[in-house]
């Protein structure tokens, strides 16, 4: 019995030094992710009428951090950030920004007339526990697509937002609803060039397989639609066996040049 017990203290105290020195994600290389875009991106026809961003991999410069419950257990994001912009289909194309080497989300806008809209959305992270290993991947898709550049972005004027999707690590489907209503036009400096810019605010509910608030910022390149800053902030609950888990993400980065490297 004594063998029992101690062989169950060796067990626990090699589990909590597992768990002491967990891995913890570094910040993603812009190499690392010029390497992707160039092994990944083809080209792509888009319509004449409408401006896209070059594509390419970008850098921002920001800060932010991500907490779970249970385990407890918290990552941040890099100083320096790759952003890759790839064309797609139809004159589509994905934004992908990489937190950390463990953590990315990205977005796909699509041209709709001479407006620019939010078709689509993923994001994975994974997470070390030290004795076991926990990822994530989510996908959602927007129906009703929110306008991001639109012809006349007065203030005030706000547009309807759903997206449903499931994730991996969640039973269950969630949706996630809000308006992205327009603060106004604003000009952003961008690597020492003075950029017109529609700032739009997010206020979105979770409900489903997750539950929780999605509160951001954005200000949009007027041109091409291109994120240049963001701030958010995340709060959700997942349902699990051993009861309520709470994950928080916050975080806020700037665009450091209009130019890319491909």
């Amino acid at each position: 019995m004594l063998c029992a017990a101690f062989g169950g203290v060796l067990f626990l105290f090699s589990g909590a030094l597992r768990y002491a020195f967990r891995s913890h994600p570094k910040p993603k290389s812009v190499e690392s992710a010029l390497n992707q875009f160039r092994s990944t991106t083809s080209t792509s026809t888009f319509p004449r009428n409408f401006r896209q961003p070059v594509p390419g991999v970008y850098v921002v410069t920001g800060q932010g951090r991500e907490h779970i419950s249970f385990p407890p257990n918290s990552q941040t994001d890099g100083p320096i950030m790759p952003v890759t912009v790839q064309p797609l289909d139809a004159g589509c194309w994905r934004w992908h920004i990489d937190y950390n080497t463990a953590h990315w989300q990205e977005y796909d806008f699509c041209p709709r007339g001479s407006q620019l809209i939010l078709v689509g959305d993923r994001n994975a992270q994974s997470w070390d526990f030290g004795t076991m290993h926990i990822a994530n991947r989510a996908e959602f898709t927007c129906d009703p697509p929110a306008p991001i550049v639109v012809d006349d972005p007065r203030p005030g004027s706000s547009y309807p937002n759903t997206c449903t999707g499931q994730n991996t690590a969640v039973s269950g489907k969630t949706t996630v609803t809000g308006p992205a209503e327009i603060v106004g036009s604003e000009q952003l400096t961008i690597g020492g060039t003075s950029v017109p810019a529609i700032h739009e605010r997010r206020h979105q509910t979770m409900s489903g397989g997750q539950q929780g608030t999605l509160d951001e910022e954005w200000w949009f390149a007027a041109d091409t639609g291109m994120p240049l800053r963001v701030q958010r902030t995340y709060s959700l609950r997942s349902a699990s066996p051993i009861g309520t888990i709470g994950y928080t993400e916050s975080g806020s980065w700037l665009l450091n040049s209009l130019v890319p490297r491909r």
